[in-house]
């Protein structure tokens, strides 16, 4: 499933700093029906934004396209 990544922020040995650019990554499809399931799809959301970005992400918003 198609996400936008939005309202990302990165940091960096001087601080936090905000990404004006959107990513659009395919989300795998994920049961979220327990709280370990929950935080096992949100690490594999941060995984993901990490490896599009290359850089260390600290926060950001997401929203399924349709």
């Amino acid at each position: 499933m198609l996400h936008r990544f939005y309202d990302i922020v990165a940091e960096r040995e001087d601080g936090e700093f905000a990404i004006e650019k959107d990513y659009i990554l395919d989300v795998p499809e994920h049961d979220m029906s327990t709280p370990l399931d929950r935080q096992e799809h949100i690490g594999t959301m941060f995984d993901m934004i990490v490896a599009a970005s290359g850089l260390s992400i600290y926060s950001f918003r997401t929203e399924a396209v349709v």
